[in-house]
């Protein structure tokens, strides 16, 4: 077999056409194509064809995976799981993945720790719900007990729940005591906070509460 002719696609330039033997055999990236060093005229045959379309649908993986994760950090599991939603096969997956994981773009631990140090910034949650959001998210257990400790370290957990209490009470309407003590705890319950760190915050904030009425 011959390749009797390599075109720029119409609506994608540095996409290339391969034609073998006059026929229409496979659209691939300018790069693979640089890769595999073909030109009009090459003789190909079967396995080098099928080594070229995949070396090409891996190039498509991995341009996916870096698509997603330049719209906000992802967690392995996340890019696999959009990869299978791609319909592109296990084994582009694997390659892809370990690709970008091998060049540092793609990082489960500093996944982990970007994540936390938002979550805390934008909306403060206690390790509990941290924890249970980054287990739903592919990260294994020892990679976010240590990301926890480190943010924890920083800022303790009882600081986290007070920002969060009041923040809470600022914009919540006030009702009797019993009853506004039982809307933060249960707040502060789902964000994740130890009963022992909310029964400590709610000294703090109701009674001063109480005292600035």
């Amino acid at each position: 077999m011959r390749i009797t002719k390599i075109e720029g696609q119409k609506n994608n330039p540095s996409r290339k056409n391969i034609y073998v033997d006059g026929e229409f055999a496979v659209g691939i990236s300018a790069e693979t194509l640089l890769r595999f060093g073909l030109r009009t005229g090459d003789e190909i045959d079967e396995s080098r064809l099928k080594a070229l379309q995949a070396a090409e649908e891996l190039q498509s993986a991995k341009q996916a995976a870096l698509w997603l994760l330049a719209r906000r950090p992802r967690s392995e599991r996340e890019i696999r799981d959009k990869l299978r939603e791609k319909e592109f096969g296990d084994e582009e997956i694997r390659q892809a993945i370990a690709s970008l994981r091998s060049s540092g773009i793609l990082d489960d631990e500093a996944f982990a720790r970007t994540f936390i140090r938002d979550q805390l910034t934008i909306r403060p949650k206690g390790p509990i719900a941290l924890k249970q959001k980054l287990l739903l998210l592919g990260i294994k257990k020892e990679i976010i007990d240590a990301a926890l400790e480190d943010a924890f370290r920083e800022s303790s957990q009882e600081e986290i729940a007070l920002e969060a209490a009041r923040k809470f009470l600022r914009r919540t309407a006030h009702g009797d005591l019993r009853s506004t003590r039982q809307k933060l705890s249960a707040f502060l319950s789902r964000r994740g906070f130890s009963w022992e760190v909310i029964a400590g915050v709610m000294s703090k904030v109701l009674t001063s509460t109480d005292e600035g009425d």
